[in-house]
């Protein structure tokens, strides 16, 4: 009997501990870089395929995207005054944007695209909350999953 308590209460904690923590700004000023791993989330979308002629396609095409992804890496760099700087390098190119941030009322971060293109000021917002689990930013669209998530480079 103590056996099955003590099991039933480190599955409580364990469970427990990777739960999403409310982020904080302290939680996150920094530089992150985003990781896909776009490799599982097409088995998932093969997976999901309707006919077999869709998931072979999903299949035949993995492997052109995974390469186009390794030589992509993009920053997100969280500064005070929920100030974003998202930078892209690609192919020995890179191009930054400005962007903002902020922590929703659940304590979830929020994180809006700033454009300014020929004195047009759009703002994009996205409505995905972006949730500290275990040390990482994940996607809640992701979280699951987690083949969407940021990790902290400083």
């Amino acid at each position: 009997m103590k056996r099955i308590t003590l099991l039933l209460a480190a599955t409580f904690f364990l469970g427990f501990v990777t739960q999403a923590q409310k982020v904080k700004e302290r939680d996150i000023i920094g530089t992150w870089k985003l990781v896909i791993n776009i490799e599982e989330e097409i088995e998932e979308e093969a997976e999901e395929a309707d006919t077999m002629l869709e998931e072979i396609f999903i299949k035949a095409v993995s492997g052109f995207v995974d390469g186009i992804m390794d030589d992509i890496e993009i920053y997100f760099e969280f500064r005070a005054n929920n100030d974003l700087k998202i930078t892209v390098n690609a192919y020995d190119e890179t191009e930054t944007e400005k962007g903002s941030w902020y922590i929703n009322e659940r304590g979830y971060l929020i994180i809006e695209d700033i454009e300014d293109d020929d004195d047009d000021f759009n703002i994009t917002t996205d409505d995905d909350e972006w949730k500290l689990i275990d040390g990482i930013l994940v996607s809640d669209e992701h979280e699951d999953n987690r083949t969407v998530y940021m990790t902290r480079v400083n």
